[in-house]
């Protein structure tokens, strides 16, 4: 049995702790019609070697009803989920699958081209391919004399 691991690093938990605090709503389900909600899908973000990938979890929307935009490191994914409902009246047992507008704001880890992003909609997973902007080398700076003390201390 494959089971998922969702680690959250202290970035994400320091972002939602922000916006509670700042009295953003991350979650709303509305009491009266139950269709007018704000969500936010589910987000895995990884590193590898060139690039930093992001996927969320957007089952049963078009791209036409997605956007992504980008500024520096930080990625907005937002959109709607529209959901066609047939006949007039309804007795609903269980209602759990989102719907409505969602939002999602991530913070990349690392800088990245803006230019070179990437994304895919597959199977219900939106995955967003950023490239690094350069790879980070340890260097040794060369400490340097003085100025004083290269013309004698004159």
């Amino acid at each position: 049995m494959k089971r998922k691991i969702r680690p959250e690093f202290k970035i994400f938990k320091v972002e939602k702790e922000i916006k509670r605090d700042q009295g953003e709503v991350i979650y709303r389900r509305g009491s009266d019609s139950g269709f007018n909600i704000l969500w936010e899908p589910e987000v895995d973000v990884y590193e590898k070697e060139k690039e930093v990938v992001v996927e969320a979890e957007v089952p049963g929307i078009p791209v036409e009803c997605l956007r992504i935009v980008q500024w520096g490191n930080r990625l907005i994914i937002s959109g709607v989920k529209k959901e066609e409902l047939k006949g007039k009246k309804f007795k609903f047992h269980r209602l759990e699958r989102e719907m409505g507008s969602f939002r999602k704001e991530i913070v990349v880890p690392v800088p990245v081209q803006p230019d070179k992003t990437l994304a895919v909609l597959e199977n219900g997973v939106l995955t967003i391919r950023l490239k690094k902007a350069g790879v980070n080398k340890e260097i040794e700076v060369k400490i340097q004399k003085p100025k004083e003390e290269e013309n004698g201390g004159k």
